[in-house]
Parts: structure tokens; C-alpha cells; sequence
């Protein structure tokens, strides 16, 4: 089921990564706000721009007041939704520029060792991979803080997960 296999860019260790993709099914897993987008500015006057549009097109009036929190919560989900998928795909490419770059001033490096321009900026690109990974660690950390705060009181299910 192996679908490609990829040998990257030695970034972080003296040592290749190699990248296997194979065909398999992803665990779905439950939506939770990414708190980070809150801090974002683009993000917060695409809210504003929609809640507006959004209050105006559904009047108060017409529905209850709960039926219209709920209908704003499930329309909102789907723009944060939306905002972070592109977000994710913006960033995903820039991190695949990089390494590109990365990759090709390693070989370059390799032709012409005593340039002294190419280690700098080989290091300014690993550091810019750098901070792309972290933010992303980060987030995966917290959402395994998350899932252990979840699973706490499953003392059973959760042991059986782990093991």
C-alpha cells in the first residue's frame, strides 16, 4: 500500500529522513478551537465582517434567541473552519518552500564548500523551519493536554489506548 517514498533534507541531525506515504484511513478527530487564530488580526475582521452580515441577515425577530445563538455558533464553527484550512494550507506551502530552499543551498553547498553566504543562509532557513515546526508542536501538545484532561476520569479506556 505504499504510495511514495521520499528521502528529505538532513536539517536536524547528521542523517536523511526518509518519508513513506502509504493508503490508509485517518482517525477522525473531534473539532476544538485553535486558540492561537484569536491573536491574529485577519482573523479577528473576518469574525467581525461575517457576525455582522450574519446579524443582519437573521433578525432576532424572527426566531428565538436560542435557535439564533445556536444557528451562529454552527455557522461560525464553519467560517473558523474555513479561515484555518486556508491558514494551514498557507503555511503548510510556505514550510515546503523552505525546505526546498534548504535542499537546494545543501547541494550548492556541496559544489562550492568554501562559500561562507550559503552556510547563512542555510541557517536562516533551518531557523525559519524552525519556528514553523514549533508553532505546530506547540498546537499538538496542547491537544494531547487536551485529550488526557478528556480521558482522565476513563481510567479503563484510556490505559487501553496506551497500551
Amino acid at each position: 500500500n505504499i504510495q511514495h517514498v521520499e528521502i528529505g533534507a538532513s536539517t536536524w541531525a547528521d542523517h536523511n529522513p526518509i518519508t513513506v506515504v502509504w493508503q490508509g484511513q485517518r482517525k477522525r478527530s473531534r473539532w476544538t478551537l485553535n486558540n492561537r487564530i484569536l491573536k491574529e488580526e485577519e482573523f479577528k475582521v473576518k469574525i467581525e465582517k461575517e457576525l455582522t452580515f450574519f446579524f443582519k441577515e437573521n433578525k432576532k425577530e424572527d426566531t428565538t434567541l436560542q435557535n439564533l445563538w445556536d444557528t451562529m455558533k454552527a455557522c461560525m464553527r464553519g467560517v473558523i473552519i474555513d479561515y484555518t484550512k486556508k491558514r494551514n494550507i498557507k503555511k503548510k506551502k510556505a514550510f515546503n518552500l523552505l525546505e526546498e530552499e534548504y535542499k537546494r543551498l545543501e547541494s550548492e553547498l556541496q559544489k562550492t564548500p568554501q562559500k561562507k553566504e550559503i552556510k547563512i543562509k542555510m541557517e536562516t532557513t533551518k531557523h525559519k523551519m524552525g519556528l514553523i515546526e514549533k508553532e505546530e508542536l506547540a498546537q499538538k501538545i496542547k491537544s494531547a493536554k487536551q485529550n488526557y484532561f478528556e480521558d482522565a476520569n476513563k481510567p479503563g479506556r484510556w490505559l487501553s489506548y496506551k497500551l
